[in-house]
């Protein structure tokens, strides 16, 4: 029977999830570990810290469909948490591997470095159990593999990060490889037949009694891949369609009769009338956060919405226990048949993107900014856009004349310098996959500042990332919400044109400083900055007092919001 190291069964396992490349920081604790990543034929993508690998992780695994990092027991995995605060709360299947100090060590509760003295190694554990699905130290070799198995198959069914610890005399020791011989569980479980067939009928049946029935595709659907079956449904159904700030850029917007972005009080109005003037809303993978929602204002009646998660589907109020996937592959294959009797067709009579025809202004704002970008992606671009202004600026990008541009925010956790290293881990698995011709990072200097270490590894790898970095002297959404001029929403000033020089002085690289909504739009057209052929850093220069105006409406809403809870 064949052997081989407890180390090298969890690499060939997360090989086995298709992750080519495992990032992480190299700490004394793992260093026996990573001698197995390239021994299973993963590469090791090395981060300048670990807060970088778990953003990059992340990244990787929105792209990849799974990712994995590697820190050290301690302070290096407490510098990850943040990161994977963000995988739990938006469904990001990452695998957190952490190098554990000996088993003898941990039985003799000796006073080891990266503890906190006192003889107890199981507090780092205890902490990640509220931001994991699934965790295990492997401090018994004959329950590694089964161990292995369980969190990484929890990973998948759940879709969320887990944790697993390994001792440094633990990795090396031997163990069948037999398990090996059974593939993790890559997929969820089919839905009881009757059950299914029953909620999908009732469904359909709506269709034959409601007037303006509408879908919003929402984050969960992205994060749950059911993307392919809601896009099914849309050219199906060709009703009108709906995005949110969580799932912009995660579906196609030229599949016909789309119909915008909604937000409750951050939309337009005719799409908040169009939405909430719905009497039947196909509502797939809702996630109703406050940034998600406009701060609370959407007003979509429960009596109207047949809602889609993950492991469960909701018809007006009533819950069953189905999977999504399923259901929407079999309701598009039912209505697909009584197409001719139940199919309400509709028409989008207003204008999903109106900032489209603003006229060019002599300074560059906001609104003009994000309405020109829309026109400068293109097919196999990947957007990464960062929390805050970026994040709410690109939802009034038009993407409805380009098929195949993908993009993803942080909506829910918001940690800001996500989208850097996120953008990384992006990057890097489209380059292994082939999918992204042009990786572009939509940040703000506050964000950038946090984790700019992360362009050294897009230098070395040479993605050539193009960056458009909003330069507004500080914190835009903070100063909307409270302080618009106080100091504590200012940034230290950087000459951001020395940024390549200073992470990758040998790799070729450009940059521009754009003024004026004349400058943009001559950059924008160039064909070599187009072409995307080196890293290329683009500093926008906006007024403080500028917001996109989706930024502005949530941030009243949000003031609202905190006032209103002062008051009770």
């Amino acid at each position: 029977m064949a052997q081989m190291k407890i180390g090298g069964y969890l690499f060939q396992r997360i090989k086995e999830l298709g992750i080519k490349t495992v990032f992480g920081v190299p700490g004394d604790y793992e260093l026996v570990l990573l001698d197995m990543v390239l021994d299973a034929g993963v590469k090791w993508g090395g981060n300048p810290n670990e807060l970088i690998a778990s953003y990059a992780a992340d990244g990787y695994a929105r792209v990849n469909g799974y990712g994995a990092f590697v820190t050290t027991f301690g302070p290096g995995e407490l510098s990850a948490y943040c990161g994977m605060g963000g995988q739990y709360a938006e469904y990001v299947p990452v695998a957190h591997i952490v190098g554990y100090p000996s088993t003898t060590a941990m039985k003799e509760r000796a006073i080891m470095h990266h503890t906190l003295g006192n003889g107890n190694f199981s507090m780092y554990h205890e902490m990640v159990r509220n931001i994991t699905v699934a965790s295990t130290i492997l401090d018994d070799p004959t329950m590694a593999a089964f161990e292995i198995d369980r969190v990484l198959n929890a990973m998948v069914y759940f879709s969320r990060p887990v944790y697993i610890g390994v001792p440094v005399d633990i990795g090396p020791q031997t163990i069948s490889s037999v398990n090996l011989e059974t593939p993790l569980q890559m997929s969820l479980p089919p839905n009881p037949t009757e059950l299914e067939n029953i909620v999908v009928d009732k469904i359909t049946s709506l269709f034959s009694s409601r007037k303006n029935p509408i879908i919003i595709v929402d984050g969960g659907a992205v994060r749950n891949g059911v993307i392919q079956e809601s896009s099914e449904l849309i050219k199906l159904l060709q009703i009108p369609y709906f995005v949110t700030a969580m799932s912009k850029g995660g579906i196609s917007e030229a599949l016909g009769c789309f119909g915008g972005v909604y937000g409750g009080g951050a939309s337009t109005d005719d799409v908040r009338r169009a939405v909430e003037g719905s009497d039947l809303v196909l509502f797939i993978g809702s996630y109703q956060s406050d940034f998600n929602t406009g701060e609370f204002t959407t007003q979509i009646s429960p009596r109207v919405i047949v809602d889609f998660q993950r492991f469960t589907v909701n018809v007006f109020g009533k819950e069953y226990k189905l999977n999504m996937k399923y259901v929407l592959h079999r309701l598009t294959s039912v209505l697909q048949i009584a197409a001719n009797k139940l199919l309400v067709k509709a028409q989008i009579t207003w204008d999903p993107y109106p900032m489209d025809q603003l006229k060019i202004p002599e300074k560059l704002t906001q609104d003009f900014l994000w309405a020109a970008l829309g026109r400068y992606f293109r097919s196999g671009d990947y957007v990464v856009a960062e929390t805050g202004t970026s994040a709410f600026g690109i939802l009034a990008s038009n993407l409805m004349n380009t098929e195949n541009v993908h993009m993803y925010n942080q909506t829910i956790y918001g940690s800001i310098g996500f989208a850097t290293g996120a953008a990384l881990g992006s990057f890097v698995a489209g380059k292994e996959r082939n999918t992204i011709k042009r990786g572009v990072l939509v940040t703000g200097e506050g964000s950038l500042q946090l984790t700019v270490q992360a362009f050294s590894d897009m230098l070395r790898y040479g993605l050539n990332t193009t960056m458009f970095l909003l330069n507004n002297d500080g914190y835009t959404v903070e100063r909307l919400i409270h302080g618009m001029e106080a100091s504590y929403n200012k940034v230290p000033y950087w000459d951001y044109s020395k940024i390549c020089e200073l992470f990758g002085p040998s790799v070729k690289n450009k940059y521009y400083r754009i003024e004026t909504a004349e400058e943009l739009l001559k950059l924008l057209s160039d064909s070599e900055f187009n072409a995307a052929h080196c890293t290329q850093v683009v500093e926008l220069i906006l007024n403080k007092h500028d917001a996109p105006m989706s930024v502005i409406r949530t941030a009243q809403a949000v003031e609202r919001f905190n006032e209103e809870k002062q008051s009770r």
